[in-house]
């Protein structure tokens, strides 16, 4: 006999359990926020909304013996037990999927071999889901059309990537929408760029570098032979075919380059694409861009390093000011938790609007998609890193003392935007050509190149749902974006 549950937290239901009745109502309890009006009859309807939706299961377990009661019914403790809610699957309805926590009492009534109860299973949300979809932005017209196939409406993870650079741009479906930037009269106003990118760097030549074996590092020493590249990335040089950092015991060693930007910036954000990854777990190593003022003082750095000889754990740090001088260190993650940047290649980030700092980590997965991101600000309230102005980007490699080297260590592209001031008749862009956009409908968040950047949303805006049945969101300039995709999971009630 087919068992009323198909599966619970992805594992199939147990032989030795039978489910005899499963209690799924059709809805869960309805919440109606009201108001009352006053000089007049009844309230108004401000709002409705599903409350959590108890399904209680009626269980049999059958134990091979009588001996092997108890053993049985850890088995089933162990088959209902978690910590989280978990995707629940009944056999009436294969294609939607619940999200469900055992909550109460598990008591069984005891036959012999046979024990019999009721459990209660709770979908905090109460809605199932159904088929995720990911559709491509139709780039040949201003609305692409969605079939949402279940039986409400469902909330768009959108992700795209700008063509060109808009002051303004908005998104909609027949019901909401989400604008972007605001509109502006182009007779009393101009568009600029006041984040224009001074630096960008695809690491193919180091034309433009100055090697260096003099300059001071961190803990460390130059040493080996020198930055190389290899037409598309800057590491560490070889000799004979063998990455050559050097020697010395220890300290780390390696090489070092300097690169001057057209002019210095006071407000400013660097960002790196780099590449970080281990074969063995004993590997040591670490990439440091370190951005300095005129007369090649170090103003602070960024950087991903390894150290732990047992454990496969790149960190990411950040730090303003010197070693040698009065600094703080700003940054010093290993993630979520340790391993999470191992295997590493994405972006990190620092950066200065006035006297306050931010810094920013993450794995990239895919165009758009980032992963294991990190954000973080803070403000110079010491009034130490923020006078000077930054001229100068240092690079450096390194592996530590007579410890093997991390196998692979590079820098992809490095890229250094300056913040410019407004004036009273200028409009900055919203977005710049080649951001990455990605809006979250359902939990109202939205990144611009994997940092937060909800102060672009206009006011009045209204997240975006997609109804049941066909329909579509409009774009106001699909020329603005090169690619993009729109991705639901329909919903049932």
């Amino acid at each position: 006999m087919k068992n009323l549950i198909q599966s619970y937290a992805g594992v199939p239901t147990p032989a030795f359990l039978h489910i005899e009745k499963v209690k799924l109502p059709p809805l869960s309890n309805s919440i109606v926020t009201t108001k009352d009006i006053p000089m007049k009859s009844g309230k108004l309807v401000l709002d409705q909304k599903f409350d959590s939706r108890t399904i209680p299961v009626d269980l049999a377990i059958i134990a091979p013996t009588e001996d092997e009661f108890f053993e049985t019914q850890s088995q089933l403790a162990e088959w209902l037990f978690h910590k989280t809610p978990q995707p629940i699957i009944f056999s009436e309805r294969p294609n939607v999927t619940y999200y469900a926590i055992l909550e109460g009492g598990t008591d069984l009534d005891r036959i012999s071999r046979v024990g019999k109860g009721t459990v209660n299973l709770v979908c905090h949300d109460p809605h199932g889901y159904g088929t995720t979809n990911t559709v491509a932005i139709d780039l040949t017209k201003d609305a692409t059309p969605l079939i949402n196939l279940g039986n409400m409406e469902t909330s768009p993870i959108i992700n795209f990537t700008m063509n060109k650079n808009v002051t303004d741009l908005f998104l909609a479906t027949p019901n909401e929408a989400l604008y972007f930037g605001e509109p502006f009269d182009p007779t009393e106003k101009t568009p600029v760029d006041l984040s224009p990118t001074i630096m960008n760097d695809g690491c193919s030549t180091l034309q433009n570098w100055l090697q260096v074996d003099t300059w001071s590092v961190d803990g460390g020493v130059l040493r080996g032979a020198g930055v190389s590249t290899n037409g598309y990335s800057f590491g560490q040089g070889s000799t004979d075919g063998k990455t050559d950092y050097g020697t010395a015991s220890g300290l780390w060693h390696g090489s070092s380059a300097v690169f001057s930007l057209d002019h210095a910036v006071q407000d400013f954000e660097i960002e790196a694409e780099i590449h970080f990854q281990a074969t063995d777990k004993k590997q040591k190593g670490r990439i440091e861009i370190y951005f300095l003022d005129s007369s090649n003082r170090k103003l602070g750095k960024m950087a991903m390093r390894d150290y732990d000889s047992g454990l496969d754990n790149p960190i990411f740090e950040c730090r303003l000011g010197a070693m040698n001088e009065f600094n703080k260190q700003i940054q010093n993650t290993y993630g979520a938790k340790k391993g999470v940047f191992k295997n590493f290649h994405g972006v990190i980030k620092i950066g200065r609007r006035g006297r306050q700092w931010h810094t920013f980590i993450a794995k990239t997965d895919g165009i758009n998609d980032y992963t294991a991101r990190d954000y973080k600000t803070i403000t110079d309230t010491w009034n130490k890193f923020s006078s000077s102005k930054v001229a100068k980007i240092q690079i450096h490699f390194a592996a530590y003392g007579n410890d093997p080297a991390v196998d692979q260590i590079r820098i992809d592209n490095i890229k250094v935007d300056e913040f410019l001031t407004k004036t009273g008749n200028q409009v900055n862009y919203t977005f710049k050509k080649n951001d990455k956009i990605m809006i979250d409908c359902e939990t109202g968040d939205i990144t611009r190149n994997g940092i937060p950047a909800m102060n672009t949303l206009y006011i009045g805006s209204e997240w975006l749902k997609i109804d049941k049945g066909v329909t579509g969101i409009t774009v106001s300039d699909i020329s603005a974006i090169k690619e993009g995709t729109i991705k639901f999971t329909e919903r049932w009630l």
